[in-house]
């Protein structure tokens, strides 16, 4: 198969395209930063000489280059069988009424106006292709949870469920399938602050993700082996799902979790 994948030079969009590629799939990478992109198309194609490994940078937020994305992808694969909607941002990790103007406009652009620009975009696309699979990135807040220092990012994460589902109601019946896809609690360098950012509440916050959280390598395989399973319009890959969180509580009584200090965080 041939999947896009925003947001795809490192953290989970950087595993997803790592898993696709062990499985012999072709995959094109996409981030802002040339650089970045370049660095990883290297990498990646080293590492896996028998498949494509192409890249392309864009921001999401920039309608034009999403369909600079499309294009060389369908220039480069002939078609597109899967196109997933990663690219994200958070932002700084303090009270809305504290965050600057470009701060929480660039989360919006990115996470919002981003997945309407590549929505818009590729599902036309696929259509006239004939069909594919379109998955959009879940996050904290896709289920209406909200925590302090997060409320921007929280609120474009639950508009993307409304979206998604009200999409797939829309495609239903067709040859394009709208679909969705949760990570859980991931540790990368969006989800951990940086270290003047943490504050006093910090400590709480890491002992519930030591809890919670996995890393990039343990969640990335699952999430690529259900997108490769998944058949129907509809479809969801979720990691952490309720019964598997009320399980590490209650295993945490006695069996304690450390995910920070073999990553040196």
């Amino acid at each position: 198969m041939n999947i896009v994948i925003t947001g795809s030079t490192k953290g989970i969009g950087y595993g997803m395209a790592r898993e696709f590629l062990k499985r012999g799939h072709n995959i094109m990478i996409s981030s802002r930063r040339t650089e970045a992109v370049a660095l990883a198309v290297t990498d990646l194609g080293n590492e896996f000489p028998d498949c494509t490994v192409l890249g392309q940078p864009c921001d999401v937020a920039e309608f034009d280059q999403v369909e600079a994305l499309w294009d060389a992808a369908e220039s480069g694969f002939s078609q597109v069988d899967i196109w997933i909607n990663n690219a994200g941002r958070d932002g700084m990790k303090v009270p809305f009424f504290a965050l600057p103007k470009d701060d929480y406009m660039q989360t919006v652009k990115t996470n919002i106006v981003g997945l309407l620009h590549c929505n818009r975009v590729v599902i036309p696309k696929l259509y006239q292709q004939g069909g594919g699979m379109i998955w959009n990135m879940e996050g904290f807040g896709s289920n209406g949870m909200t925590r302090r220092g997060v409320s921007v990012y929280g609120a474009t994460k639950c508009a993307l469920r409304y979206f998604t589902k009200s999409v797939a109601e829309e495609l239903a019946g067709t040859p394009v399938k709208m679909c969705y896809l949760s990570p859980g609690i991931v540790v990368t360098d969006m989800l951990v602050p940086p270290p003047d950012q943490r504050g006093e509440g910090w400590e709480q916050v890491k002992k519930i993700m030591n809890t919670l959280a996995d890393t990039v390598e343990t969640v990335t395989p699952f999430l690529v082996e259900g997108i490769l399973a998944a058949d129907r319009n509809g479809a969801a890959v979720r990691w952490l799902t309720r019964p598997k969180i009320a399980w590490r509580f209650i295993s945490s009584r006695f069996l304690k979790r450390d995910i920070f200090t073999p990553l040196g965080l």
